[in-house]
């Protein structure tokens, strides 16, 4: 990838998948990662955006222009 200067972000040689192999090599892996999609599997997602930010707002006191500071509260000494 070129950069503004016009040199080039990586040499060609390490983009190339034998030179990663060189670099990490399976035998030296722990683990083989196998990824097996899920079918036919539905989710039903329900958020309730106004709840959250309630939630999220409730510890906080509003700066204006989008930026809050934590409210403090005062530790109680028996």
């Amino acid at each position: 990838m070129p950069l503004r200067s016009g040199k080039e972000y990586r040499k060609k040689e390490y983009r190339k998948k034998e030179y990663r192999k060189k670099v990490f090599p399976k035998e030296t892996m722990p683990f083989n990662m196998v990824l097996l999609p899920e079918m036919n599997k539905q989710y039903s997602i329900n958020i309730d955006f106004d709840e959250s930010s309630k939630a999220w707002r409730k510890n906080k006191k509003s700066l204006g222009e989008g930026m809050f500071k934590y409210k403090r509260y005062r530790k109680l000494i028996y």
